[in-house]
C-alpha cells in the first residue's frame, strides 16, 4: 500500500487556494476539466477507478433543489480509461449538496492516496481540481486533516504498548545522567576551591596518561587559566568559579533537561515501576 502524504497534499491545496481566486473567472466557463494521466500511472489509476463502484457510482452526488441541474450523469469524476483522462465535472460539484459531494470526494481522495499512483500525479490531480473549483480546496482541507489524524492514531496504536517501557528507560537514563553530572560538578568545585584537596588529588595523577582521576578536563583547564593570570602580573584576575561555569554551560543545559523531564512526571513512572518490581519479589 502506498504511503499517504496528506501534509504534502495540504501544501498543494494552499497554493491552489491562492490561484483559485485568480483563475475563478476563466475556469467558471468550463463545466468539465480534463486531467491527463501519465502512461506510467494508468494502471494505478485503473485500480483507483475500480474502487469507485460500477461505472463510478460512488462518485454520484445529490443536486440541490435550487440548482436547476437536470443532468442524468450525477458523477463529479469520470475516468476515461481508453484516453487516460480524468474528467472533473465542476458544475455537478457546484450543484451538489455539501454532504453528498464531501462523501464522493472523500471516497476518491482516500482511494487515490492508497493507490500505486505516483505522488506527483496525485498532486497534479488535486491541484487541477482545486484550481478549477475553489470549493474543492475548501472541502479537501478538512478531509486531509482527518487523514493525517487517522495516520497519527494508527501510529499511536502501535507505539502505545511500548511507551511505558520507553518512559522507564528514559527515566533511569535521566537519573543516572543527573547523578553523574551533579557528582562531577561537586568534585570539580572541591578541586578548584580547596588547594589541600587539589594537591591530594594531583598526587594521584595517572603516570601513563597524566590525567587526574574523577576530575573533568574543564576543571583542570580552569586552574591553569587562573594560575596563568596570576603569573602575568597584569592585574587581570580570572574568577575560577565563573570561568568554570562558563565552560560547563552545555553540561548544565543537559542537566536542566534531565531534571525537567523528571519533574514533569517521569519520576512518578519510574517509582511506580520500581514498586511493581518490589511487589513481584514480595509475592
Amino acid at each position: 500500500m502506498k504511503k499517504r502524504a496528506p501534509f504534502i497534499m495540504m501544501l498543494v491545496l494552499l497554493f491552489s487556494l491562492c490561484l483559485g481566486s485568480i483563475s475563478a473567472f476563466a475556469n467558471g466557463m468550463d463545466e468539465v476539466k480534463y486531467i491527463e494521466i501519465p502512461p506510467s500511472d494508468k494502471a494505478g489509476m485503473k485500480k483507483v477507478w475500480s474502487k469507485m463502484g460500477t461505472d463510478g457510482e460512488y462518485l454520484k452526488v445529490e443536486f440541490k433543489l435550487t440548482s436547476g441541474n437536470e443532468s442524468s450523469d450525477k458523477r463529479i469524476l469520470v475516468y476515461d480509461e481508453a484516453n487516460g483522462v480524468i474528467k472533473f465535472n465542476s458544475k455537478n460539484f457546484d450543484d451538489a449538496t455539501d454532504k453528498s459531494r464531501k462523501k464522493a470526494l472523500g471516497i476518491f481522495v482516500d482511494a487515490l492516496q492508497n493507490s500505486p499512483v505516483s505522488l506527483q500525479t496525485q498532486q497534479n490531480i488535486i491541484n487541477t481540481m482545486s484550481t478549477a473549483n475553489e470549493e474543492v480546496s475548501k472541502l479537501l482541507v478538512p478531509l486531509l486533516m482527518d487523514t493525517a489524524k487517522a495516520d497519527v492514531y494508527t501510529a499511536m496504536r502501535w507505539v502505545k504498548p511500548i511507551i511505558p517501557v520507553i518512559q522507564v528507560i528514559f527515566g533511569i537514563g535521566a537519573v543516572i545522567i543527573s547523578i553523574l553530572l551533579i557528582g562531577s560538578t561537586v568534585i570539580d568545585l572541591v578541586f578548584i576551591g580547596l588547594p589541600i584537596a587539589r594537591e591530594a588529588i594531583l598526587d594521584n595523577r595517572s603516570e601513563k596518561s597524566g590525567r587526574v582521576k574523577f576530575i573533568s578536563s574543564d576543571a583542570e583547564a580552569v586552574i591553569k587559566e587562573v594560575e596563568s593570570s596570576l603569573a602575568d602580573n597584569t592585574g587581570r584576575y580570572k574568577n575560577a568559579y565563573l570561568t568554570y561555569f562558563k565552560r560547563r554551560a552545555l553540561t548544565y543545559i543537559i542537566l536542566s533537561i534531565c531534571l525537567l523531564y523528571l519533574v514533569m512526571g517521569e519520576l512518578g513512572n519510574l517509582i511506580a515501576w520500581l514498586l511493581s518490581l518490589g511487589e513481584g519479589v514480595v509475592s
